[in-house]
């Protein structure tokens, strides 16, 4: 029979990317700036969130430390949550899925936890029940089921494959990466500061030395700009930039805001022109939509599909990416939340609740006054004088 469990001592090469294909792919995309720094900016924000295990307790719920907790800390050698979360969150936005390889140890319990290339791996469903198979590098393939493989899928119109924000907006990807292109050349073949050089005769031989003469002291970005000094009967003439250049920069910045949007990240975020200037009230509200509607939905799925997975939690355990160190407040903010907090009548909070959410030591215990013993009535006579 085929062996499909993974372990510790067989890596499979389907963690390699495979090549890319086509113009526009999850691997090339990321050669565009705009591609990069959307896709970095949400994989190194939910790198940055802590990483919680929760049970069900009644009607609240308690952190619990187990095996699947410290697992989540030290994934596999060398790796880290953050590496592992950022990574997901990397295989999400480029691919439209994520595919956690549960590698388990000689006695069937998973020791490790790995990521598996979108590209090597291809989800089908048999009677009901999802197998994915994986193809190294020479061909090879092995089918897996959830026993091995924990899959996050982004948006999906089969219920089985998310769909890749790349190959679904390729074209507009396309535009943005021939943008870049087209400024690339126009900067490496633009031998001109500015103006034109005029001389009223001259044999071709000449003209070429002139204009390898003129090319080798400006061509390129480093020589751009340089004080240009002509002898003889050659005239230097100043030009503008061209329209055609001019709508290049706007196209530029549309294309920006045009990849911004793709990944529903405000533009301001990856360095893109909002349209506007921002106030601080609408920079803090554009932090929020950030986490809100670009962050939050992702960090749901990768949640809610961990959390199912029941190799490594529990019916009542659940995890959890906090997002409150993300969402952190001034001080002076945290301090008026507090007191609503700590209000002994309308309160929710005690003080030790807070210290914690504050990174402070418990308030050290009181110290109990020492008992007084009772002092025995003084003996009074019948008028209540004292005797």
């Amino acid at each position: 029979m085929e062996d499909r469990a993974l372990t510790r001592e067989t890596v499979p090469a389907a963690m390699l990317s495979a090549p890319p294909a086509g113009s526009v792919t999850p691997s090339t995309a990321l050669a565009t700036a705009d591609v990069w720094a959307c896709v970095r900016a949400l994989s190194d924000a939910a790198a940055s969130l802590p990483l919680h295990v929760y049970r069900r307790r009644g009607e609240g719920r308690e952190r619990v430390e187990s095996s699947t907790a410290e697992l989540l800390r030290s994934p596999s050698p060398a790796t880290t949550t953050a590496n592992l979360i950022g990574q997901l969150m990397a295989h999400l936005q480029l691919h439209g899925n994520a595919f956690v390889g549960k590698f388990r140890g000689s006695t069937g319990r998973v020791e490790q936890l790995a990521l598996l290339h979108p590209d090597r791996v291809t989800p089908e469903l048999r009677a009901g029940r999802p197998l994915y198979t994986v193809t190294g590098p020479k061909g090879e393939r092995s089918v897996h089921g959830p026993d091995d493989v924990t899959h996050v899928r982004g948006m999906s119109t089969d219920g089985l494959v998310g769909l890749s924000p790349i190959r679904q907006c390729r074209t507009a990807l396309g535009l943005s990466d021939q943008l870049a292109q087209h400024g690339a050349a126009f900067m490496e073949n633009s031998a001109r500061p500015g103006g034109l050089l005029k001389t009223a005769h001259g044999a071709p031989d000449q003209l070429d030395s002139l204009r390898e003469a003129w090319e080798s002291g400006h061509k390129g970005v480093a020589q751009a700009h340089r004080v240009a000094v002509v002898a003889g009967d050659v005239s230097f003439e100043a030009i503008g930039l061209p329209p055609a250049d001019f709508e290049f920069v706007a196209q530029r910045k549309l294309s920006a805001v045009e990849v911004a949007r793709i990944f529903r990240i405000p533009p301001h975020v990856i360095g893109a022109d909002p349209g506007s200037s921002l106030t601080y009230q609408t920079a803090e509200t554009a932090a929020l939509d950030f986490a809100k509607f670009s962050l939050r939905p992702w960090l749901v799925l990768i949640e809610q599909a961990l959390s199912a997975d029941r190799d490594l939690f529990g019916p009542r355990e659940y995890v959890e990416l906090v997002m409150d160190g993300l969402l952190r407040a001034d001080s002076k903010t945290r301090a008026d939340v507090y007191a609503l907090a700590l209000d002994p009548e309308r309160g929710w909070m005690s003080r030790a609740e807070v210290r914690r959410l504050e990174n402070l030591p418990p308030e050290p215990a009181e110290v109990a006054a020492p008992e007084v013993p009772p002092v025995a009535p003084a003996a009074t006579n019948g008028n209540g004088a004292p005797a």
